[in-house]
Formats: C-alpha cells, sequence, structure tokens
C-alpha cells in the first residue's frame, strides 16, 4: 500500500479512538472546541518525506488557542499573523519519552505506534486540554504551577498572551516572575528586561533570542520583575 495511505489511514485509526474531535486534511488534524466555544484544542500528526514501505513515520504535536486571544494579538501585536496560540508542543516533551518522538506506521510497528499514540495522548494530552476547558481553571492553574502540567512539562513563556488577555495584572505578572526565577537563562532574561527601559522603539515581531518577543510583550504591559 502507498505510504500516504497508509499515514493516513493511521490518522484516521487514531481519531477513531479518541473520542469526539472532528477530522479535517483528510486526518492529519483533529479539532476540539472547549464548553466555552472560544478556546480550541488541536491534534497534529506530520509525516516525513523519505517514507518507505518499512519506514513511514508519524509525528503527533498538540495545540491550544483562543479565538479572542487571536484579536487580542492581532489588536496588540499589530501581526496578521497571529494564531492565538496558548501552548503547543510535541507530544514526545510531554511524555516520559522526553524526546522529539517519531512513530513508524508500517509493517509489524503498526499496531503498537498506533497503540502507543493513543495511549499517550490519553494520558498526558487530554489532562492538559481538560485544564483549559474552562478559562478560570487555566487562570489560576497557570498562575501556580507555570506550564508545569505534569512532572514532564518544561515551563514556558508561551501562555503569556493568553494571560494579559484574560487574567488581572497581578497574575501574569506571578506567571511572568515565575517563569524567569526558574529559568536558566534567568540573567539574561533580566538583562534584556532593563534594556528595554533604554529602547526608543519596541519590536514585537521581531525576537532576538527564545523568548524575547515575550518578554518585550511583558515589559510594554507594565509587567514588573520582583
Amino acid at each position: 500500500m502507498d505510504s500516504k495511505i497508509v499515514f493516513l489511514n493511521s490518522c484516521n485509526e487514531i481519531a477513531n479512538q479518541l473520542g469526539d474531535f472532528k477530522i479535517y486534511e483528510k486526518g492529519r488534524r483533529l479539532k476540539k472546541v472547549a464548553s466555552d466555544q472560544d478556546i480550541f484544542f488541536e491534534l497534529t500528526f506530520q509525516t516525513g518525506f523519505n517514507n518507505h514501505s518499512s519506514h513511514i513515520m508519524i509525528n503527533p504535536s498538540m495545540a491550544i488557542y483562543s479565538k479572542s486571544l487571536k484579536k487580542w494579538q492581532i489588536e496588540n501585536i499589530k501581526s496578521e499573523f497571529c494564531t492565538g496560540l496558548i501552548y503547543a508542543n510535541h507530544i514526545g516533551y510531554i511524555t516520559p519519552l522526553q524526546t522529539w518522538k517519531k512513530w513508524n506506521l508500517a509493517g509489524l510497528s503498526h499496531e503498537k505506534s498506533i497503540s502507543e499514540i493513543v495511549k499517550n495522548i490519553q494520558k498526558f494530552v487530554f489532562p492538559i486540554f481538560k485544564i483549559f476547558d474552562a478559562k478560570e481553571t487555566a487562570v489560576e492553574f497557570l498562575k501556580n504551577k507555570g506550564t508545569k502540567f505534569n512532572p514532564y512539562c518544561e515551563d514556558s513563556l508561551v501562555p503569556l498572551a493568553f494571560l494579559l488577555c484574560h487574567a488581572d495584572h497581578e497574575t501574569s505578572e506571578l506567571f511572568f516572575n515565575h517563569y524567569i526565577e526558574n529559568s536558566i537563562n534567568k540573567e539574561k532574561i533580566i538583562s534584556f528586561f532593563e534594556k528595554l527601559k533604554t529602547d526608543r522603539e519596541i519590536d514585537l515581531n521581531h525576537s532576538e533570542f527564545v523568548d524575547a518577543a515575550h518578554i518585550k510583550l511583558a515589559f510594554i504591559n507594565n509587567l514588573s520583575l520582583k
């Protein structure tokens, strides 16, 4: 069977075991809307260009978006490319695997790979989606624990815009400072933040390093370092 057909059939096989997700792009993308009708969850499956009969790769990721956040980002960041992203990760990095995990769908590997992907999504992705099913729950979690949704998740500044949009100033500031305090780049971040005080213009669409754009966003929204 053609490797593309095997891949797409496998995506749909996974989808059929995950409940009420809508299927898009022939199974490559699954989407589910939260109870508030604003936040939505996505699972995406990518494959490689070098697939052959004995190796058909599948690479799963998860993401959480907000329609109102997208509108807020467009207005505040001044970019038409804003997506409303709250949080995203490769499934391998939010599980004990702790790697950019790719599964093989070919031959005898097929059944085992499908089973592992489904189990990892159910055990590690769905609990994260559940947190964001209600904004109040999500805001409270981010305020207290950042993006440590489980022992395998790392801290991330990506949800900062979501908090600036949907939470109060204090909550956003607590989240921001919690991230800095636990970052291996703490000194670099503080130095960059202080430098922003002397910059005449701040370009939110340019990132000098990982997290720079988020730090700029914190600065222009008057978040303080503690």
